[in-house]
């Protein structure tokens, strides 16, 4: 892979990279002039390490994908996904206000703020994904101060439930809920209390409604957190409505997290209770065969008065035993049970 700096051109000349506007561990992201167009965009171009990594390539373009399917006006715009010298590359709508985490208290509305960002996240719970990595510096203002929620689409919530990469959880401890933290499955609750957590970070005076919700979207319990986003939405401004949003077509998860999702979004007690009923069964079924071969040995009934005395035969565990024990005490009388000669 060649360099790339300002001035360079992208996609056959279309898009020139004029700065860096953002960089992380997985992409940096430049402000560029789409030249055909004369508009600026933010080009999301993903780092040289991860670019020979198939698995999060694939990523990549899955979140390309699912994000240009959106449209919202509190969700950042997909305009355009290629490929330039084996490295990856979205394109997307440039705001220009910067990200929360650098924006100044005082010039913030934050019910506008809480409003908006619900809205969006709503919107995308609606098409079936979840964001997973909810945090200021994933949240744009534009000129007119109205947020913009980017980096979604990382994961739908029926595929995966812990992407990882290079050992690492994608998203922020610090905004990651209890139950994901401690290794659960990511849900709509985990956003909205990550989501809490931002909105309960504002400085300044906030306003009543917003102040009785944000304990609301961090509870420790997600039961006690908001049923969804619409529903927080709701609490805030009674009178907005949401427009209905058609949920995305399925698409196929990455074959190497398939393993891994199947099994941590598998019921916890799914193996006991299964376990449970096959032990039920199986001492059901010893019964049934217990009481066949004490018939046949002892023909229909009656006792043998002349045959050689022997030791007493293994009673049934007591009715109220654990299931293990009764089964092992049936299979005892089976092995121990006489056969008519």
């Amino acid at each position: 892979m060649s360099a790339l700096g300002t001035g360079a051109t992208l996609c056959d000349g279309r898009y020139r990279l004029d700065e860096v506007v953002g960089r992380g561990g997985m992409a940096v992201v430049w402000r560029a002039i789409d030249l055909q167009l004369e508009r600026e965009v933010a080009i999301k171009l993903i780092s040289d390490v991860l670019a020979g990594d198939p698995r999060f390539v694939r990523r990549f373009e899955r979140e390309a994908r699912l994000a240009a399917a959106l449209s919202h006006p509190n969700l950042v715009k997909v305009f355009d996904y290629s490929v330039e010298d084996e490295r990856p590359c979205l394109v997307m709508e440039y705001v220009p206000g910067g990200t929360l985490a650098a924006a100044r208290a005082a010039t913030l509305d934050e019910l506008r703020l809480a409003r908006d960002l619900l809205g969006a996240v709503a919107h995308i719970h609606a098409a079936g994904i979840l964001h997973r990595d909810i945090k200021p510096s994933n949240v744009l203002l534009g000129a007119d101060g109205s947020p913009r929620l980017t980096d979604f689409g990382i994961a739908r919530g029926e595929e995966t439930s812990s992407l990882t990469l290079t050992g690492q959880v994608l998203g922020t401890l610090r905004y990651s809920s209890p139950e994901v933290a401690a290794g659960e499955p990511a849900t709509p609750q985990s956003d909205l209390y990550a989501l809490g957590v931002l909105l309960g970070e504002l400085e300044g005076q906030r306003p009543e409604p917003l102040a009785r919700l944000v304990p609301r979207l961090t509870a420790h319990d997600p039961a006690q957190r908001p049923r969804s986003a619409a529903d927080a939405l709701a609490e805030l401004d009674p009178t907005r409505t949401l427009p209905p949003t058609e949920p995305l077509p399925p698409t196929e998860p990455v074959a190497a997290e398939r393993p891994a999702a199947a099994a941590a979004t598998a019921p916890r007690t799914g193996f006991g209770l299964r376990r449970s009923q096959a032990i039920t069964a199986g001492a059901v079924l010893l019964a049934l065969l217990v009481a066949v071969i004490v018939a046949a040995s002892s023909g229909g009934g009656g006792s043998n008065q002349n045959g050689p005395q022997t030791t007493a035969a293994p009673r049934p565990a007591a009715a109220g035993a654990p299931a293990d024990q009764q089964l092992d005490q049936l299979e005892k009388i089976v092995r121990t049970a006489p056969r008519k000669r």
